[in-house]
């Protein structure tokens, strides 16, 4: 099993060179390029978008001093370093075998290594998933101050990388500080580290974008997804004066979400239409946010409808076409996110968890939740797939321990925690050793 995994990491470290990024530099890959290159002096658009892919990729481009090598390397090491993260984040709750079919499963899913033929954040924030939960794992197994404070810093990136891993970064945090912590004194320390943590990560963030676009981002500029969303228009253009006029549609729009069963696109029609001036900061954006709203016309509820099924069953733009075996994989593959949340809702409600392994659950469905109700951009497939490798990973806890397992562990563990001893048969999330071959 070991070499079968060795192997995978080989592979994915090389696909990058074999379908490179560099060769599909347009729409927002050409954007995510471009804001890297004008890192230091950003432009209206790397001012808008999150901060840490371009801080990322930035530092790749100026390492690489122009050899397409080089990018390519950083590209593969991310691409082999994904199932590298969840392997460790599955060792803290499986055993050596199970934690490998696991990372081996989450290494072979289509649309973890056709994204990285891409520069775009997500490939940052699926990479950095995997070590988010490792390291959250192991500060509740050590249970010291500097192991919580490096999953802390993870969390925070994984925030600046796409503001949808917010509710899981909270969610894992709060756990770590409430019910880690010995009283109250403990967890205020914990709180303080963590706000410390997020301080030094989130002013120059903000600062970034504040230089163009004159208020404090650092999530990058909200208002404009935000009113697209809420317009219930097709399209949306903006004028930004000094700084140009752009024009751009979701892709949810342009792809049939049932492709190749059926071409429904969207219902929604139209373009709507705003002008900002940035020197008046957040004040333009605010103004245009209430008059597209007073304006529309499509029905909110049908708009979180037609999210829904972008969601569930869109095309993982950039990835669209059947000319590689990834990628016609990537496209038939998405038939099986359904099912696979379905399962774990069933298991969840059959208490098919135990300790720490409910974090999984509880952060993919809380994030499948959250990009459900949001209202700060038009939903796409590709927002999902970073959270596709928790539902496997819980998924692959779920099965690992059948509820008999599960119920005689409570029991062991009601009694063991009474004489002051270790139940060995489970995972030890609250205290103790890892679980034994």
């Amino acid at each position: 099993m070991k070499r079968v995994f060795e192997l995978l990491l080989v592979a994915r470290l090389l696909f990058p060179f074999f379908d490179s990024p560099l060769s599909h530099l347009y729409s927002d890959p050409q954007r995510h390029w471009d804001n890297a290159e004008f890192f230091l002096h950003p432009t209206i658009m790397g001012s808008s978008d999150p901060y840490l892919y371009q801080a990322w990729l930035f530092a790749w481009r100026w390492l690489a001093g122009g050899r397409a090598s080089t990018v390519l390397l950083g590209c593969g090491l991310l691409c082999a370093l994904m199932p590298v993260g969840w392997y460790r984040a599955l060792r803290e709750l499986l055993p050596q075998r199970w934690a490998l079919v696991g990372a081996i499963v989450i290494g072979l899913i289509p649309e973890s290594i056709e994204a990285y033929a891409f520069f775009m954040n997500e490939t940052l924030l699926m990479t950095l998933l995997g070590f988010c939960f490792w390291l959250t794992l192991r500060a509740w197994r050590k249970r010291t101050l500097s192991a919580f404070a490096v999953a802390c810093l993870l969390w925070v990136c994984a925030a600046l990388t796409r503001t949808f891993a917010i509710p899981m970064a909270l969610l894992c945090v709060g756990w770590l500080c409430c019910l880690q912590a010995d009283g109250a004194r403990a967890r205020l320390q914990r709180l303080a580290i963590a706000i410390v943590l997020a301080t030094a990560l989130v002013v120059p963030a903000g600062v970034h974008a504040q230089r163009t676009l004159n208020f404090f981002a650092p999530f990058g500029n909200l208002y404009l997804n935000t009113i697209y969303h809420d317009s219930g228009r097709h399209d949306i253009a903006i004028d930004y004066g000094r700084y140009g006029r752009f024009q751009f549609g979701s892709p949810s729009f342009y792809n049939p979400t049932y492709s190749p069963f059926s071409n429904w696109t969207t219902d929604r029609k139209g373009l709507a239409s705003i002008t900002v001036d940035t020197a008046h900061g957040r004040a333009d954006w605010q103004r245009e946010h209430t008059r597209v709203t007073s304006q529309r016309q499509f029905p909110s509820w049908r708009q979180r409808w037609e999210e829904a099924q972008f969601l569930l069953f869109g095309m993982n733009w950039p990835n669209e076409g059947h000319d590689t075996f990834i990628s016609s994989s990537t496209i038939w593959a998405r038939w099986l996110w359904l099912p696979l949340i379905v399962f774990v809702v069933w298991a969840s409600a059959r208490r098919r968890f135990i300790g720490a392994a409910w974090l999984l659950p509880a952060c993919a469905l809380s994030s499948l939740a959250a990009l459900l109700c949001q209202s700060q951009g038009v939903v796409e497939a590709r927002f999902r797939s970073p959270i596709d490798a928790v539902f496997v990973a819980a998924a692959i806890c779920a099965l690992r321990y059948p509820r008999r397992r599960i119920q005689h562990a409570r029991a062991t563990m009601a009694v063991t925690a009474a004489s002051g001893t270790a139940a060995t048969d489970l995972p030890q999330p609250l205290h103790g050793p890892q679980i034994p071959e």
